[in-house]
């Protein structure tokens, strides 16, 4: 498809726009006498609109973009359901949680997800398994978002795979290690009205383009009944599946590391209490405008060769050359928030949560702050490597990716601080019951959606069940740090 020059030029302006807010975060910060702090948390300073747009542009990944438009096309009417739990997550994940986790956060100096569990359940073996599941899931989760991010540059620029992969990985290392978090922050806010607004317009101008909605669903019915009416075209959603996926969508955000530890960095509660309701509007506007925008565009265009291409497919084609090169920023936003939000919890991960717990000496600031940068370019290093042969369904891999962060850390989250018998061995088995769960259903010859149950339904009953019957039998923490924490 060939694209404008203008469009183009519009497009790599954003890239610019982004280097200098991530080198003007790198200067506020270059002073800061905690790097782990301002690089992780931000010296825990962000009101209530960075939070969200934070939380939000990390959560609504690359495959909110390239792979959910590529689901709702291939399948129709019936992924309503599929991504409907978004709605309600900003209201799960801050007003639920998010009080708590950031007042314990900010009161025992906790930076990362291990941090938490390392300091509710004083389990130093925690903190270390949780840092394995994150950068095992984590780099499942960015080659998702580098394959995203490389179907757009290749679709849009007409490089070849290889050539987009190793330029967009160079862009995002860099974006990232020179900003840190406050970088991630103050750009997401311009990510997230880029998305925000273009996915909009895009579902406006799409559905004009089809005629209508009523001309939408008389084309669907032209090319496959199934389209319109549940389960979908090949049992894509039974029942059981798409109300259990429902659920999970909306409570499995409460355990992304890349997204929950967002509350970290709040100033203040009535920022986070702000955050948790613009989060849930940002999101289900998004959702509802990508899934209009696919139905329209299955209207229009019945058959694709690669389903992941159908988003920026459409923006090329019916945007104009000019609005094409703002619009098609949108999905870049989404991979490259959360590309550097992934990017850093992995490398923190490795560095704070393994190198600096197993070390026997303790690392001076210069030291942790090289290894800090190194471990991060050696992460993206490693995807690059990864995302060569890219997954046939993008939206697969991310899935994978939600569940098997959710698996791990929801039950020892929710059990941690909301039931007081939690025990240390209780959350650290119940932690690795969820993985293996989850590693299992996706590994093992059976079927992953088991009983037409999405496959987090079933890490989520077998780690509370291994959480309740290890803490019923193993030791309670001192009861003065639980009466604080339960108060």
């Amino acid at each position: 498809m060939e694209v404008a020059a203008v469009t183009k030029i519009l497009f790599f302006s954003y890239f610019v726009v982004l280097i200098l807010i991530s080198v003007y975060a790198y200067l506020k910060r270059k002073n800061a006498k905690n790097f782990q702090e301002e690089y992780y948390v931000a010296g825990r300073s962000f009101g209530p609109w960075i939070v969200a747009f934070v939380w939000a542009t990390s959560w609504t990944s690359g495959g909110t973009f390239i792979g959910t438009p590529s689901v709702y096309y291939s399948y129709g009417w019936t992924t309503i359901l599929w991504q409907a739990g978004a709605a309600i997550l900003g209201i799960c994940g801050m007003l639920m949680i998010g009080r708590r986790i950031s007042k314990f956060a900010s009161e025992h100096n906790c930076i990362t997800l291990p941090d938490l569990f390392v300091e509710r359940f004083q389990s130093r073996t925690m903190g270390i398994v949780a840092a394995v599941s994150i950068i095992i899931f984590g780099i499942a989760y960015i080659v998702s978002q580098y394959t995203a991010a490389t179907r757009i540059v290749e679709t849009f620029f007409g490089f070849d795979y290889t050539t987009a992969l190793i330029l967009f990985a160079v862009i995002t290392a860099v974006y990232t290690i020179i900003g840190g978090i406050r970088g991630v922050a103050y750009n997401a806010l311009l990510q997230g009205i880029i998305m925000l607004g273009g996915s909009v317009i895009i579902a406006v101008i799409m559905v004009k383009e089809a005629g209508g909605i009523p001309a939408i669903t008389q084309a669907q019915l032209a090319i496959d009944p199934a389209l319109l009416v549940p389960p979908g075209p090949k049992n894509y959603l039974p029942l059981a599946t798409g109300f259990s996926t429902f659920f999970t969508l909306g409570v499995a955000v409460m355990a992304q590391p890349h997204v929950i530890t967002r509350v970290f960095s709040v100033k203040d509660v009535k920022s986070l209490k702000r955050a948790g309701a613009l989060i849930s509007i940002i999101c289900m506007v998004w959702f509802f405008a990508l899934f209009i925008s696919a139905q329209a565009a299955r209207a229009l265009i019945p058959s694709i060769e690669v389903s992941d291409q159908i988003f920026p497919t459409i923006v090329l084609t019916y945007c104009g050359k000019y609005l094409a090169g703002i619009l098609m920023c949108a999905p870049f936003a989404a991979v490259m928030s959360t590309v550097s939000s992934l990017t850093m919890v992995c490398s923190s991960a490795l560095i704070k949560d393994i190198y600096q717990r197993t070390a026997k000496e303790e690392a001076s600031a210069d030291k942790l702050k090289k290894i800090t940068y190194i471990a991060t370019f050696v992460i993206a290093l490693i995807v690059v490597i990864l995302s060569v042969n890219p997954p046939a369904f993008l939206q697969d891999i991310v899935m994978l990716a939600i569940n098997g962060f959710a698996g791990s850390f929801t039950i020892p989250i929710l059990f941690g601080f909301f039931w007081k018998d939690s025990t240390p061995k209780g959350g650290l088995y119940s932690m690795i019951a969820g993985f293996l769960t989850i590693a299992g259903l996706y590994l093992l010859p059976i079927p992953t959606n088991l009983l037409g149950f999405n496959p987090l339904i079933w890490a989520y009953i077998v780690s509370s069940i291994v959480m309740v019957a290890v803490s019923k039998c193993t030791p309670k923490q001192d009861e003065a740090f639980l009466s604080e924490l339960f108060k």
